[in-house]
């Protein structure tokens, strides 16, 4: 396949979508009216303890769920590693939705109901989250920033649909969606499961050299949690707070035109962060997200001050649900290329990461409750709440973006030694690795073809069957400039097609 060739996916390949639209349509937006662990007047009756009760008890399942996923992985291996997951996940989560609506005249049962729900919750919505991560840690980093941005985009629409609709039929729609995102990857795993490492990973070294990584990591799972360091930090200080600002206004009426502007800038902000994400030089990370989400949440915040409330309320809750999205693009795809590192597996990488999230949803949640309700009483406590976020906001993104630690990084010395290396392999005698060889080719044919240094660097990425995305960040340069090179090296060497490159250094 060329450089400039468009890449076509068969649909069910987006089925991330709707799992993401299930938990944007049952948490994070609520756009099916009656759910029980909303602030329903009569939950809030029941005084502070009950209301977090209700609010925070699926979320805590979750957690639950995804620390035995990841602390049960060295015993009983990944979820996709059992068949009969394929079916419980989806099926679990889907009986799970109606639990969490049902109201009923007698408080224990429907309290008994919702703890039902939010156990069901967890399990299957768990398994569902790792089991699309392992299946996107397969990919190609270019099938990953192709997919998941899509995918993000589909389900914005897919709650934009839902909010347009009422009563029984809207939770009808959202009850089907793990039912579909679970069908999704019965076939999309299908055609990826005999991958035995990611396809970035090409030579028999590397794929020794990740499986044993992945192998040690797999075997210690309380010292992998030191691994995503500042990261998990980040994430769950931007899930909390994004989880407050979105509590500050409440739509009325889900289908209301308010409501339906923060979906449509919410798809808008996603196209624009997708783009910048997958053209620029910045490589996906917490420090990319940092970049963007600490200034747009600080507006929020700033707009409460400013306007106070409702419409500074609003405005909030428009830049949490449109961050919130966002959030859960980069997250997806940081999680996945954590994965392909090998430092990690994609259980703990992804299970570790949602458990972050779901902490700082909770933690959220449980200031709102605490203290927000006292300190909307008056506008100087309103405002004091405001100023404290944004001092905390600004510290922690200090914080994160000092963090000079990437794995990315490593792929970029890595290119670079791979390329340097061949140099002295000239003037050696002795037996010579497979790297060594394959970094003797290179030179030779870089040499004969007049490459630039620059040219032989991206060649040398291209015939070990890199992605264009890879070696925008292995480089640390644009993808359209990666792609020119690319372009450069096929004019140079006379090939058409990625395997012509390959077949040219056998």
């Amino acid at each position: 396949m060329t450089v400039s060739q468009e890449r076509f996916f068969p649909l069910y390949r987006f089925g991330w979508a709707f799992l993401l639209a299930w938990v944007f349509c049952v948490f994070y937006t609520q756009v099916v009216d009656g759910y029980i662990g909303g602030a329903d007047s009569f939950i809030k009756e029941l005084g502070t303890f009950m209301h977090l009760f209700f609010i925070g008890l699926p979320v805590f399942m979750s957690i639950v769920m995804l620390i035995l996923i990841v602390g049960l992985e060295k015993r009983f291996g990944s979820p996709v590693d059992h068949r009969i997951i394929f079916l419980l996940a989806p099926l679990l989560t889907a009986i799970s939705t109606p639990l969490l609506f049902v109201s009923t005249h007698d408080l224990a049962l429907t309290t008994l109901l919702f703890v039902l729900g939010s156990i069901l919750t967890g399990v299957g919505s768990g398994f569902l989250w790792v089991m699309w991560g392992e299946y996107y840690a397969k990919l190609s980093q270019e099938d990953v920033e192709s997919l998941a941005p899509i995918s993000a985009i589909i389900a914005a629409v897919l709650v934009l649909l839902v909010s347009a609709m009422s009563g029984w039929l809207a939770l009808a729609i959202v009850t089907v969606f793990p039912l579909l995102s679970g069908l999704c990857f019965l076939l999309s795993w299908r055609g990826i499961r005999k991958h035995v490492a990611t396809v970035e990973h090409v030579g028999s070294l590397e794929q020794r050299a990740y499986t044993s990584a992945r192998d040690s990591a797999k075997a210690s799972p309380r010292k992998v949690i030191s691994v995503m360091g500042r990261a998990g930090l980040g994430i769950l200080v931007a899930c909390m707070f994004v989880c407050i600002a979105g509590s500050f206004w409440e739509a009325p009426d889900k289908n209301s035109l308010p409501f339906q502007v923060v979906i449509l800038a919410s798809i808008l902000f996603v196209a624009i962060i997708a783009f910048f994400s997958a053209t620029g030089p910045r490589r996906i990370s917490i420090a990319f997200l940092y970049r963007w989400m600490c200034p747009l949440l600080v507006v929020g915040y700033g707009s409460m001050i400013v306007f106070g409330l409702p419409f500074g309320g609003y405005l909030a809750y428009l830049v949490a649900i449109a961050g919130r999205f966002a959030f859960c693009l980069i997250t997806q795809m940081y999680f996945a290329r954590f994965a392909a590192s090998g430092r990690i597996t994609a259980v703990q990488s992804y299970g570790l990461g949602w458990i972050f999230v779901h902490l700082g949803d909770f933690l959220g949640v449980l200031l709102f409750i605490l203290v927000g309700s006292d300190a909307l009483v008056g506008e100087a406590s309103l405002n004091r709440l405001v100023i404290i976020s944004i001092a905390i906001l600004v510290i922690v993104t200090m914080f994160v973006l000092n963090d000079g630690s990437s794995f990315s990084s490593e792929a970029a010395a890595s290119a670079r030694a791979g390329v340097a290396s061949a140099g002295s392999v000239c003037a050696r005698t002795q037996q010579f690795s497979e790297d060594e060889v394959f970094a003797q080719k290179i030179l030779s044919i870089s040499e004969r073809y007049e490459l630039t240094p620059r040219e032989t660097e991206v060649f040398n990425l291209l015939a070990k069957g890199r992605s264009i995305p890879f070696i925008r960040d292995a480089l640390i340069i644009s993808k359209e400039t990666a792609a020119t090179h690319a372009k450069h090296v096929y004019a140079k060497l006379g090939v058409h097609s990625r395997q012509e490159l390959i077949d040219l250094i056998d």
